[in-house]
């Protein structure tokens, strides 16, 4: 009777047991499919029933599913938080190190602390608490957890396998000698471990102990494994570079470590660890020693095999920014610092990219970005400090106000610096800089000078660049190039500089082309053109240099056509400060005689030069001269003055002795104004005015008693830059004159010209326009519509 009663009790759970049976057998047949490779559907399957179940049997399936997925996210969602749900320990584990992989480390060092409470002998517990708190970089508690293990399980080779890993990740060469050292104590012989102990101990530079090494364990070193004294040799060099403010020093190490590696690439084999990493290596080299084009090179080839860590990325970027791709070098940047967000470097990298492209607005949003506070701890923690980096800001924000057109706020700003911080040498130069820029030499050489006071004897090589340049820009040859030389291409600002005494030095090609048609009341010539040639050779070291000429024009004059030219040979002759232009030759076609034309140049300092020209049988005499048989002989003086790149002057006084008794005399002056320069745009305005007196004599040239002209010219001009260092120039130029000729009274001009000025390298240059004009002549108006074109090529 009470076993019937006991059935009877029973009888209400029979529906639940069924359940649980249909449940289970439901479970069971989703794991099946995930067996035979359905993973989805028994994903999708185990979700739906455990949401329908709540079943702790079928999360641990759902989880083991999704794991074996391959998706470890979706192994998190499907139960987080999890801690709260009846899984088990095996699942607890799995999740813990999903989490890890999936760099949450915060919820995998909390996964395997619960783990540790629930099931203390469980090694993986304390080993992956371990490993999480490395990933994280929590030393403090990868220390912690690291002692845990071995007071309870001993010091295995799974945890020094652990610490092996935790001291690579972070860097820790010390670190991870003691673990390898500690791990041949309870296994001597170990191949792998000793192998791994030697390459550690020459990374830290402990020769004499991984020589002892191979002394003692002879067969399991090959060749090739001495290479790796070399290959750390190299890399410890490579570091010392960022240490390094000798110039020289810096190059000496980095040919040593180029030499070092490419030995490596000669005796490695191609699929030895060693082989990769110098390759990739040597670009990092090649790039810190200016040899952009060969980095760039190899870095591309690299990438064409397989994806490239981020190191030899921030090198090839560095080559495409040497070589004026900085398109493609912003591309990187931007990639990387989107992974390196807190990278002070690369962020200055990205700033002078988006500079060389003229990208002024990306560059002002970047440093607007890029806060710094003024002062910054010690090190000891304890006292505030001034704070380099927010200097350094200052600067490139400074350096981009110059470059988008506000060069003179710029450099008040600097001297307002200055005066508050006199011994900073890195204004003083910047400040060099900037006066060189605006052309000003010689004041750029006493902030050098300044600079020189204040910085280090090893620093000082820092300064010659800006020095040097100075002195090419004033036109002071002696020495300088020898001087260039010995500097070398090491960094940027060197090459650039070497390239820029090359281009100075190569031979060159300078032309000049116009032509115009001309329609009016009184047509002087219906058609005229010019051309001017010139081929310059070599420049000595010294500045002087050869070139042969050929200059020409070309008049029609009542439908009868008039030419003349000139050939001839020339050199001019570097006398710093003077510059002297001597050429002669013989003339052709309307003109049969010999010429000789003299030209001196005065520079008297950064604001004021004086020129003055003596030429016989002068190219400027009218051809209607020349086809009467006289001829002329000029002669010019002139005075300029130049206060920056927004305001400059000029006068000239001229004569020219005409053998047809005519005398021209004239005076000519111009005042030339910014009105808005900002980032690529350029206005300015020009006043020109000109007089000039004639005899009485009968002539068939233009030949006005006396007259005078006031013009004002604007122009407005407009940089396009594209990559590797060209740059289009487009310009619209508009002016208006009034002209007064004695006998006819006064009348009003103008003239209106666009034109293209290409920078297609650094060694050729190409312009072209076309325009058209009003003019007076006796009275008569007269419309002519013109054409020019100029070109220079270095042979470099």
């Amino acid at each position: 009777m009470l076993r019937m009663n006991r059935i009877f009790y029973l009888l209400p759970l029979l529906p639940a047991f069924a359940q649980a049976g249909a449940l289970d057998q439901e479970r069971e047949s989703w794991v099946i499919q995930a067996r035979q490779g359905q993973l989805e559907q028994a994903a999708a399957g185990l979700d739906a029933l455990y949401r329908r179940s709540r079943d702790g049997k079928v999360l641990d399936d759902l989880i083991a599913v999704q794991l074996w997925r391959k998706d470890p996210a979706a192994a998190l969602a499907s139960c987080e938080p999890c801690e709260f749900k009846p899984i088990s320990n095996a699942s607890l584990e799995a999740l813990a190190r999903a989490a890890r992989d999936e760099r949450r480390y915060p919820l995998a060092i909390s996964y395997y602390r619960i783990l540790q409470g629930r099931a203390p002998d469980n090694r993986n517990a304390w080993l992956g608490l371990y490993l999480s708190a490395s990933d994280q970089g929590n030393l403090t508690l990868a220390r912690q957890a690291a002692s845990d293990y071995e007071a309870r399980f001993g010091r295995d080779q799974a945890i020094l396998d652990a610490r092996i890993y935790g001291a690579r990740r972070q860097g820790d060469a010390m670190g991870e000698m003691l673990a390898r050292q500690q791990w041949l104590e309870q296994d001597p012989g170990n191949p792998e471990q000793l192998l791994a102990l030697y390459r550690v101990a020459v990374s830290l530079g402990a020769g004499p102990a991984a020589a002892d090494l191979m002394r003692q364990h002879p067969s399991l070193f090959k060749p090739v494994d001495r290479l790796w004294l070399d290959h750390y040799e190299a890399v410890s060099l490579l570091r010392s570079v960022a240490q390094t403010e000798d110039p020289a020093l810096t190059t000496r190490a980095l040919r040593r470590a180029l030499a070092l590696q490419e030995r490596i690439l000669r005796e490695a084999p191609s699929d030895h660890p060693l082989h990769l990493s110098n390759e990739r290596d040597r670009i990092v080299t090649l790039a810190a020693l200016g040899r952009f084009a060969q980095a760039e090179n190899d870095s591309a080839a690299l990438l064409a095999r397989e994806a490239q860590p981020d190191y030899v990325l921030m090198a090839r970027a560095d080559a495409l920014a040497g070589l004026g791709r900085s398109r493609e070098a912003s591309l990187i940047y931007d990639e990387l610092a989107s992974r390196m967000p807190a990278d002070k470097e690369l962020r200055e990298k990205r700033f002078y990219a988006y500079t060389d492209q003229e990208r002024y607005d990306a560059a002002a949003g970047l440093l607007t970005q890029w806060q710094e506070p003024l002062t910054r701890w010690d090190f000891t923690g304890n006292t505030r400090m001034d704070n380099d980096d927010y200097e350094r800001l200052l600067q490139l924000q400074n350096l981009l106000g110059a470059w988008r057109g506000q060069a003179d706020n710029a450099e008040r700003q600097l001297l307002g610096w200055l005066e508050s911080a006199p011994a900073n040498p890195w204004l003083w130069m910047q400040l060099g800089d900037l006066r060189r820029w605006r052309g000003h030499p010689d004041e750029a050489d006493e902030a050098y000078a300044e600079a020189a006071r204040w910085l280090q004897p090893a620093s000082q090589a820092q300064l010659e660049p800006g020095r040097l340049n100075a002195r090419l820009d004033r036109g002071q040859w002696q020495q300088t190039p020898a001087r260039i030389r010995a500097l070398g291409e090491g960094n940027r600002d060197r090459k650039e500089l070497g390239q820029r005494l090359k281009q100075e030095q190569a031979p060159t090609l300078v032309s000049e082309f116009t032509h115009g048609s001309s329609e009016g009341g009184s047509v002087l010539a219906s058609r005229d053109w010019r051309y001017d040639a010139r081929l310059y050779s070599a420049r000595s070291d010294e500045g002087h240099r050869l070139f042969v000429r050929r200059q020409g024009g070309f008049g029609e004059f009542d439908n009868e056509p008039e030419r003349a030219a000139y050939s001839g040979l020339g050199m001019e002759l570097s006398l710093y400060p003077l510059q002297w232009t001597v050429e002669g030759g013989m003339g052709s076609e309307l003109n049969h005689r010999g010429y000789l034309w003299n030209r001196l140049d005065w520079r008297l300092g950064d604001h004021w030069s004086l020129g003055g020209a003596v030429n016989l049988n002068s190219a400027d005499t009218p051809l209607r001269a020349l086809a009467r048989g006289d001829y002329a002989d000029q002669y010019q003086l002139e005075l300029n003055w130049r206060q920056d790149e927004s305001r400059e002057a000029g006068a000239q006084l001229e004569l020219m002795d005409l053998s047809d008794g005519n005398q021209r005399k004239s005076v000519s002056g111009f005042v030339r104004q910014d009105l808005w320069r900002r980032d690529r745009w350029w206005l300015d305005g020009t006043l020109r005015a000109a007089s000039s007196r004639n005899e009485a004599v009968e002539v068939d040239y233009f030949n006005p008693l006396e007259d005078r002209n006031l013009e004002l010219e604007l122009g407005a001009r407009y940089r396009l830059p594209f990559d590797a260092n060209r740059v289009l120039v487009q310009g619209l130029f508009l002016s208006t004159n009034s002209y007064w000729q004695q006998g006819y009274g006064g009348s009003q001009g103008w003239q209106l010209s666009y034109r293209h000025d290409w920078e297609l390298s650094p060694a050729l240059s190409l312009g072209y326009g076309l325009g058209r004009s009003k003019a007076t002549y006796d009275g008569d108006a007269e419309y002519g519509d013109f054409v020019f074109a100029n070109l220079q090529w270095s042979f470099l």
